[in-house]
């Protein structure tokens, strides 16, 4: 059984958890444990021991979840790094190498400019395309 599936049998199918096998439990309790310290960090602290039953750590995280929530909650579907950057990158609509060439030419650190992108979109973003006109 597979990360996601453990995991929405554990809040929406308790049934479907009597099911799951001592393996499955053990081999996604790490994932399990960091992905519900999110939402409960202090329980997720002391489920958290190297000598800790893996198996039984699943269940008491089962039996704690089906009586706080009765579908899977909001904060279990976070977006991870890599995906919030592609995101942002698609909504600059700036090129990379633009970015760059910008930094260079201005002696600005790369960090810089992206902090500027972040801090000021509107007024970064069109400074940059009046500097990628200007280029071409």
């Amino acid at each position: 059984m597979e990360l996601f599936d453990l995991i929405k049998k554990i809040f929406e199918d308790p049934e479907g958890y009597k099911e799951a096998s001592k393996t499955d439990k053990r081999k996604n309790f790490f994932m399990i444990n960091r992905r519900f310290a999110i939402g409960h960090p202090m329980q997720a602290n002391a489920l958290n021991g190297l000598k800790i039953n893996q198996e039984g750590a699943v269940d008491i995280w089962q039996r704690f979840m089906v009586k706080q929530y009765n579908k899977t909650p909001f904060w279990m579907y976070t977006k991870g790094v890599k995906k919030a950057k592609e995101d942002n990158e698609k909504k600059i609509n700036i090129s990379t190498e633009t970015i760059n060439e910008y930094s260079r030419r201005y002696n600005y650190d790369r960090k810089t400019v992206l902090d500027a992108l972040h801090l000021f979109p509107e007024e970064m973003i069109k400074e940059l395309q009046t500097f990628e006109k200007l280029e071409k």
